[in-house]
């Protein structure tokens, strides 16, 4: 697949003016031909997008990982990420919704909580459902969907701004409650604090000095925050995260892997092959053959 046949998806604020939320049937979206791209070809999201599968089965694809799924499962994509629908043969919805939608009208606990809900070093981005939780998840959905169906008036944005925010929270209530000790500890806010510095600068930087000392902390601290979040060094979540960006720029760029490799902070592409090949067992040309 050619790099630059992937598109950037922005929220479609036409369809619905005022209301940036969308929600739609899953067993509808293959008989859908008004999508740009197709399902089943990779783009990259602007906006949240969570699905609640009720039935049935299939394969998503986000950041280059194949995720199956089965009755009663939850998956979170954050915006930014690249995704696809490999094979769907499911019943349930699709909800997208932008930051501006709920994320502003919140709170700091409530904003949070969602940026949490989405965070794929947080969570996982796949959750299964009791049949308890399955059937709460579901009653939201549907009421939500009932609202959005109904001529548009002046209550709705605000009815499914309460629906959306009552669901993110059971849905976070769920998962702190499988992960309890990543989210219950001093060193959460620090954690994220760190993690957007390695995702803005992991391209000039992968040093955890470095990040030490942007935090204003000393590299035995940065090696608590990741140990007690993660259960990693600082250095291994440093590389991680900048081997996702370099998989993004394949992919998702035309420029050569020599390019990539002075962009990303490599001084000659042989050390972006070694890099690479490390941490994922494929030269970044033969990655980018297979997707």
């Amino acid at each position: 697949m050619k790099s630059e046949n992937i598109q950037r998806v922005k929220f479609d604020r036409t369809k619905h003016p005022g209301i940036e939320f969308d929600l739609f049937p899953l067993e509808r979206l293959k008989d859908r031909t008004d999508l740009n791209p197709p399902i089943h070809l990779l783009h990259r999201v602007e906006f949240y997008n969570l699905l609640f599968i009720q039935s049935g089965q299939g394969v998503h694809t986000i950041d280059f990982e194949d995720i199956p799924y089965g009755p009663r499962s939850v998956l979170t994509i954050r915006k930014d990420q690249i995704h696809r629908f490999k094979a769907v043969e499911a019943r349930g919805y699709m909800l997208l919704f932008t930051e501006e939608f709920l994320i502003s009208y919140l709170e700091r606990d409530g904003a949070q909580m969602i940026s949490e809900l989405f965070n794929e070093l947080l969570f996982p981005q796949h959750t299964v459902l009791n049949t308890t939780q399955a059937t709460q998840v579901g009653t939201l959905v549907q009421d939500m969907e009932e609202e959005f169906l109904q001529p548009l008036d002046g209550h709705t944005s605000g009815i499914l701004r309460n629906l959306l925010q009552v669901l993110v929270s059971r849905l976070h209530r769920i998962r702190s409650g499988q992960a309890p000790q990543r989210h219950h500890t001093a060193y959460l806010q620090d954690f994220l604090k760190l993690q957007a510095l390695v995702e803005a600068q992991c391209g000039h930087t992968r040093a955890v000095k470095d990040y030490a000392d942007l935090m204003g902390v000393t590299p035995k601290t940065l090696s608590n925050i990741t140990h007690r979040i993660l259960k990693k060094a600082p250095k291994t979540f440093i590389d991680e995260v900048a081997t996702l960006q370099i998989k993004r720029l394949l992919i998702n760029s035309a420029l050569s892997v020599k390019e990539i490799a002075y962009q990303t902070g490599f001084e000659e592409p042989t050390n972006l092959f070694k890099f690479f090949k490390r941490y994922t067992g494929l030269t970044p040309q033969e990655f980018r053959e297979q997707h």
